[in-house]
């Protein structure tokens, strides 16, 4: 997937996990690249391939599709905390409240991602604005890659940290990925070829257990590697 963003692993183990209050939800490295393919077809075939997409996005397992989706197209992937950053970029992913912002900053084309932990449609669309949940999965499964990763991260161009991960560990944040512990530890463990366990909301150390967690980012759990 995605021109070394990933690490080989087995396509049927989980790759991410979600927890969000009282929902879970877990896809694996198949079901991921499916909608890392999806992500990069709609970008070339529907948006005539941007050059910049921007992703401004809370913790959930959209946003690692989308910016791998942007990444497979060659596309610079500016990652920010505020839509004020994505100047420049012809398209965006964005949570609801930080669309019209996306609009003014001159994105052309703006998509809303509802933060839903199944990723379900917005109840309104933001005006000038496309919903990702209707969009998205109408493209392709399959998508070649392109070569060349660039991503962006407070108008810097950003590398993934070496932080001695593996395939065998399960990675337990609850870093925003737009910050650069976030980003990092999103971007290490995917090279690394382990999974992630995304908390939004819900008890660490109960996760931890349950997902046999192997180290933690942004919380602290007893007996567990802190990145």
């Amino acid at each position: 997937m995605t021109g070394g963003l990933v690490g080989d692993r087995d396509p049927a183990a989980p790759l991410l996990t979600l927890y969000d209050g009282p929902a879970r939800v877990e896809l694996s490295g198949a079901t991921v690249d499916n909608w890392v393919s999806k992500t990069a077809n709609l970008l070339v075939d529907g948006h005539g391939g941007p050059q910049r997409v921007g992703l401004v996005l809370p913790l959930h397992w959209q946003v690692v599709c989308f910016l791998l989706g942007a990444a497979a197209t060659g596309a610079t992937v500016v990652v920010g905390s505020s839509a004020a950053e994505l100047t420049g970029c012809e398209l965006a992913f964005v949570s609801p409240d930080q669309a019209e912002a996306a609009l003014d900053a001159g994105v052309d084309d703006v998509l809303v991602a509802s933060g839903h932990p199944l990723g379900a449609r917005l109840p309104t669309v933001p005006p000038l604005c496309l919903d990702a949940a209707v969009e998205v999965p109408g493209y392709g499964d399959h998508f070649p890659g392109r070569g060349g990763t660039a991503i962006e991260l407070d108008g810097a161009p950003f590398t993934a940290p070496d932080l001695g991960l593996g395939p065998a560990d399960r990675v337990l944040t609850a870093l925003s990925p737009a910050t650069g512990p976030g980003l990092g530890v999103l971007l290490a463990a995917l090279a690394a070829g382990a999974s992630l366990v995304l908390l939004r909301d819900g008890d660490a150390e109960a996760v931890a257990a349950a997902e046999r967690v192997t180290a933690t980012a942004g919380v602290a759990v007893p007996g567990l590697r802190e990145l």
